[in-house]
């Protein structure tokens, strides 16, 4: 009875992964934000979209700061399936848990930050709405060493599972891989302010969007499926 509860929580967690990937469509496209303001617009310009869209942002980061919690729960739903893969002192998910800790928060600092710039846009600085909204896109894309460590730890946590199955195919080791190198150009935003390696770009905003959060999706399956499996081998 408790391991069923135990193995329905995970599920419930890895599924709350969607959630989130549902609220950051939904709400972006809510404040106007999909695809994102062009990092070469004049200053007075960014003023003007917290100006006109301050409810929607308002309603949008109230959404987000609940639909982001979810990362929390997702992330730790892999991190539980970690566990049972090593042997003796279990690092990669001691790792993965701190990792999971930084990366919440740097999810909630996004909708903390463009709530307070729509709280009173009318009296702020131009100069300001757009230095702030170039850190919030700059902590939403810049921040991806932590994300690409975690997809490495699940990588190589899956490659030195010593179960008989392996708990998570080897194929999903060798995903997390290549979506951890190619996030990686998002290094890149801080050089340009026009063309594809800008936070609003094909590669830096588009690419790198799909990739991190079809990842998502793909691990939500994965771990569901492998809590089934570790449920029905504990009988």
């Amino acid at each position: 009875m408790h391991e069923n509860t135990f193995f329905g929580m995970i599920k419930a967690m890895a599924w709350s992964g969607v959630l989130l990937v549902i609220c950051l469509f939904s709400t972006f496209l809510m404040m106007g934000f999909l695809p994102p303001p062009s990092p070469d617009l004049p200053a007075e310009a960014i003023k003007q979209i917290f100006v006109d869209r301050k409810m929607e942002i308002r309603i949008a980061t109230a959404l987000q700061t609940l639909g982001f919690t979810f990362y929390l729960t997702w992330a730790m739903s892999i991190t539980m399936m970690l566990r049972p893969m090593e042997r003796g002192l279990p690092v990669l998910t001691w790792t993965s848990i701190a990792n999971t800790g930084g990366g919440y928060v740097l999810f909630l600092m996004m909708p903390f930050t463009w709530a307070a710039l729509a709280y009173r846009p009318e009296i702020l600085d131009a100069w300001f709405i757009q230095i702030m909204n170039d850190w919030t896109w700059f902590v939403f894309i810049l921040s991806w060493p932590p994300f690409a460590v975690f997809m490495m730890m699940i990588g190589i946590a899956i490659l030195r599972d010593h179960n008989v199955p392996r708990i998570m195919p080897k194929w999903v080791a060798y995903l997390n891989f290549w979506c951890a190198f190619t996030i990686s150009p998002a290094i890149l935003i801080q050089f340009f302010k026009t063309g594809p390696f800008t936070y609003a770009g094909l590669i830096d905003f588009w690419f790198i969007f799909a990739v991190f959060f079809g990842w998502m999706v793909v691990m939500t399956l994965v771990t569901v499926r492998a809590a089934d499996r570790l449920k029905a081998q504990a009988g």
